[in-house]
């Protein structure tokens, strides 16, 4: 019984040293680096809509200055493209082409909405450019806004004492035109008017 495991582990060896001697005969084929900006991704940018948009594509100057034309269809853009608008994207990149996924108007958000509380009694929220949110005669009070992964963001301010983060609450943008907001938070649906 001993020889016969003394033929194993002796055959075993053997076979280890040949693998390696084969292995060191061998050459690692070299490695290939692809660059980031070939590979298929998605990314959210901060930019502007620019002059050479057209029904199909939009001409987007992101903050560092280069231009994107990227291709959306007509649920991209919630509030519009507008030349000049302020926009928040989130786009997909497949070889040559860019697709729009998700695309926020900024300049159409920064406005006074106006709703009927559930009183009866008018209530609203006003978004301005500067990132700064304001209600009025609402049950919540938010102080900031913004837009990130195609949802609007609104902050609650902190308040004294309060040992955890401040409030945000995150609605999606379910329609955005030149008179009306339709958010959804959770499982509720508000509506707006815009007032100014």
């Amino acid at each position: 019984m001993r020889k016969i495991s003394l033929i194993i582990m002796a055959s075993v060896l053997i076979a280890l040293f040949s693998c390696e001697d084969k292995k060191k005969g061998q050459t690692t084929p070299p490695i290939e680096i692809v660059p980031l900006d070939s590979i298929p991704g998605i990314f959210e940018a901060h930019g502007t809509i620019g002059d050479g948009s057209s029904m199909n594509v939009i001409e987007f100057i992101n903050d560092d200055g280069d231009t994107l034309y990227i291709t959306k269809n007509s649920q991209t853009v919630m509030g519009g493209v507008v030349a000049g608008n302020e926009l928040e994207i989130i786009y997909n990149v497949a070889g040559d082409e860019t697709f729009a996924s998700v695309a926020v108007n900024l300049t159409a958000l920064q406005h006074t909405w106006m709703q009927r509380g559930k009183d009866g009694h008018e209530q609203s929220l006003e978004l301005d450019a500067n990132g700064r949110a304001t209600t009025y005669n609402m049950d919540v009070e938010y102080t900031a806004w913004e837009v990130k992964d195609g949802l609007l963001l609104l902050h609650s301010p902190k308040k004294v004492g309060d040992e955890g983060p401040a409030v945000v609450d995150s609605f999606e943008i379910m329609q955005l035109t030149s008179d009306s907001l339709v958010l959804m938070h959770k499982e509720y649906v508000t509506e707006f008017e815009r007032y100014n």
